[in-house]
């Protein structure tokens, strides 16, 4: 990571949270893939704040500012197992931590990274059957659409909820917009690339067939399309 940016960080917290007990920097200004667009990602814990999302504008850069109590921290770890979405274990776990007045801080990021290493917490057969059921009746939409516009919304949903099925079942963390990509790649690249591919073939020639076959064929590995004889609760 730069040294500016980390700089930055510090000039911010001590001009915005100056009481914040532990800060890390997370997201690319970490990794190193910064770009034009990139922003500096904080994870604040202050026992006296109210938990929430803040967003700045601060010598030049977006800072978007993630607010935790202690005890609001453990719950949004545990609510992240639950969803899939692991984007602030992932910030404590690979952060660079800039505060620790209590020296507590490189506790709650050992504990990120086992959490992140452990992965989701797993779906059962019922979940799956009910993501199964969403992918069938999206399909059966995106088969019978004539207008180009709304199966394209609809294929939107299919290729999200087909990715959320096949990470989610094996285990695996979701994304938001760009990390369920990089996630799914990750997982299986050829898999990744054939969907990207048959996706292009669609877009290119409005032609649906390659893209359905594929979508079938990778639904099968997890029980195939369910219909007749699902049950779901309310």
């Amino acid at each position: 990571m730069r040294d500016s940016i980390k700089k930055i960080a510090q000039q911010f917290i001590v001009s915005h949270y100056p009481e914040s007990d532990i800060v890390w920097v997370g997201g690319s200004a970490v990794s190193g893939n910064v770009t034009t667009e990139s922003d500096i990602d904080l994870i604040i814990i202050d026992e006296k704040e109210t938990p929430r999302l803040e967003c700045y504008h601060f010598l030049g850069w977006k800072i978007e500012a993630f607010i935790y109590t202690p005890l609001s921290l453990e719950f949004e770890f545990q609510t992240a197992r639950y969803r899939g979405m692991p984007t602030i274990i992932k910030m404590c776990a690979e952060g660079l931590l800039i505060e620790d007045k209590q020296g507590n801080g490189k506790g709650l990021q050992k504990e990120a990274k086992a959490l992140y290493e452990q992965g989701p917490q797993p779906w059962d057969e019922d979940k799956i059957n009910d993501v199964r059921y969403q992918i069938t009746d999206f399909l059966s939409d995106f088969k019978s659409s004539e207008d180009f516009a709304e199966s394209l919304f609809i294929l939107n949903k299919v290729i999200n909820t087909l990715t959320e099925l096949i990470l989610r079942a094996n285990g695996k963390w979701l994304g938001e917009g760009k990390w369920m990509v990089r996630n799914l790649k990750s997982y299986d690249k050829d898999m990744c690339e054939k969907l990207v591919e048959s996706t292009k073939t669609y877009m290119n020639t409005n032609d649906k067939t390659e893209l359905i076959s594929f979508i079938q064929s990778t639904l099968d590995d997890y029980g195939g399309e369910l219909f007749v004889g699902y049950r779901g609760f309310f």
